[in-house]
């Protein structure tokens, strides 16, 4: 049987030095912004690394940060502004959020066409028409990883384990526009190790460290582990690569297409301002 890395790394440079190629050709002023709260760490990394992506592709990009206490309304103010502000093309929040602040709210202030990393309500709602015009990034770099190696998902089964709105919930909904028959499962699914050997492509996405374990898999599954936790370790045991005909390694599979997508949105997303 053959076993094949799905490569995040390589396809996700690809993808960033086709955006990089189409910026050097016709240079843009339009530019992506982040907002972030807080001194989460992670979020920090997450925001410095897509500022140097972005500008590496020929992208501008400003980063507005606020103190973890800051009001919600302060956030919103600024989402506001942003909208109708044509120098930005693309709005991003660096989630999560502290709690005081209502997430979803904020997202929802992001007009559709500059929701680049897709998380407003009004982006799932075209996803879910099948008018998807800007998705969760990690819901599709795993499409972009699919179409990348040619695997069709037309007719076939799929389960879906975790129902984020980041990722499970909308990826599920993006694969059964693809023509897949999806399952949704979770963390409080009933017999789950009995579940996933009966489909032919399993993603996980629940942020539990190997979660799903090896004995769980047949020969031949694609599977595709969507999660990071701390020590570089997935969501599926690793020991369950063995037997996958297609997989994702942690790290270097899922992970660098989460940010090559918010690129290739933002790209999509000039385009729509400069076309207006």
């Amino acid at each position: 049987m053959e076993n094949i890395i799905l490569d995040g790394k390589q396809t996700s440079k690809d993808l960033v030095e086709e955006i990089k190629a189409k910026f050097d050709k016709n240079p843009t002023t339009k530019k992506l912004a982040i907002i972030s709260v807080g001194d989460d760490y992670g979020s920090a990394v997450y925001c410095n690394m897509k500022k140097k992506k972005s500008e590496y592709c020929g992208i501008g990009c400003e980063v507005f940060h606020f103190e973890n206490d800051a009001k919600g309304e302060d956030i919103e103010e600024l989402v506001k502004k942003l909208s109708i502000d044509d120098n930005f093309a693309g709005i991003m929040i660096q989630h999560p959020l502290p709690k005081h602040i209502d997430e979803q709210k904020c997202f929802n202030l992001i007009p559709p066409e500059k929701d680049v990393d897709g998380l407003s309500a009004a982006s799932f709602g075209l996803i879910a028409q099948g008018r998807q015009l800007f998705a969760p990034a990690t819901a599709l770099g795993i499409m972009k990883l699919f179409e990348a190696y040619n695997i069709s998902l037309v007719g076939e089964t799929v389960l879906m384990i975790g129902k984020s709105q980041i990722v499970g919930l909308p990826l599920s909904v993006m694969l059964m526009k693809a023509g897949a028959t999806v399952t949704v499962a979770h963390s409080r699914t009933k017999n789950l190790a009995d579940m996933v050997k009966n489909f032919k492509i399993v993603i996980v996405a629940i942020g539990k460290s190997e979660l799903v374990k090896a004995d769980w898999f047949e020969e031949g599954q694609i599977i595709v582990d969507a999660g990071y936790n701390e020590g570089n370790i997935g969501d599926v045991d690793h020991n369950a690569y063995a037997k996958a005909s297609y997989y994702t390694p942690v790290p270097g599979g899922v992970g660098p297409m989460t940010i090559a997508s918010l690129l290739d949105q933002t790209s999509k997303a000039i385009n729509i301002l400069e076309n207006k």
